[in-house]
């Protein structure tokens, strides 16, 4: 029904930093700042590399210290969740730690209502965990469910438009997230997200979904305190089965 639109959130496994600590590379299935309410499926992982340093000013800019994050998320089974292990650069590009995350579905999407989940992420030594709760609605949620009964009719393909938004917490701070991806194509899929506070940041990217299993992503961030464009994220993603 949705296949890109799937591949593209599935592969979007640890894109991001939500919670409200200055080291938050480590993020559940989401956009690029924020987690959505999306999981990997059953079985399934998704193996990520990205730039875990997105400043783009110098010194220190990704260009010089890319700081390469290597991340992970896994479909539980038995379950309607998911969880992951990344390696992220804490104190100095040399310091990597492991930081963990687990996520819940509490609700599936229906005719009616969104998607909601909720989750916690940064759980590692010395760091502060953050929790969330996030809802997903696709707007034209029934479009897509009658065009899933028409399958044979392949004249005209609708394209799944969605929107997120909760809350993120971490260290007695209390943040808003909100987003939107739009699937254009078979192999694109448009995404934009925001989260509040003054040291965090607005993004506007894509995601290239290449095949089944391989996606590149890619984004620039607007700093919520210095209204200019000075951060860029990109990973390369891969999904497999265990």
């Amino acid at each position: 029904m949705r296949r890109a639109l799937r591949l593209g959130m599935t592969a979007l496994a640890v894109l991001g930093a939500c919670s409200a600590a200055p080291v938050a590379e480590a993020a559940p299935t989401g956009l690029f700042t924020i987690p959505t309410a999306d999981l990997v499926p059953v079985r399934q992982w998704t193996f990520q590399l990205q730039n875990g340093n997105t400043q783009l000013d110098d010194p220190g800019s990704v260009w010089s210290e890319p700081e390469p994050a290597p991340q992970s998320q896994f479909g539980l089974p038995g379950a309607r969740a998911e969880a992951g292990v990344d390696l992220v650069a804490v104190d100095a590009p040399s310091d990597y730690r492991a930081v963990a995350n687990v996520k819940v579905l509490l609700l599936g999407e229906g005719e009616d209502w969104p998607a909601v989940a909720a989750g916690v992420q940064q759980l590692g030594h010395g760091l502060d965990a953050a929790w969330y709760a996030v809802a997903s609605r696709t707007l034209n949620y029934r479009s897509l469910q009658y065009q899933k009964f028409r399958a044979h009719h392949r004249n005209i393909r609708l394209h799944g438009v969605r929107l997120h938004a909760g809350v993120t917490g971490a260290a007695g701070t209390t943040r808003a997230l909100a987003g939107s991806d739009v699937e254009l194509s078979e192999h694109w899929i448009a995404q934009a997200d925001w989260t509040s506070g003054p040291a965090r940041s607005a993004t506007l990217g894509a995601t290239w979904v290449l095949d089944a299993r391989t996606s590149v992503q890619a984004a620039m961030l607007r700093g919520n305190d210095s209204h200019r464009v000075d951060g860029l994220q990109a990973g390369f993603t891969r999904q497999f089965a265990w």
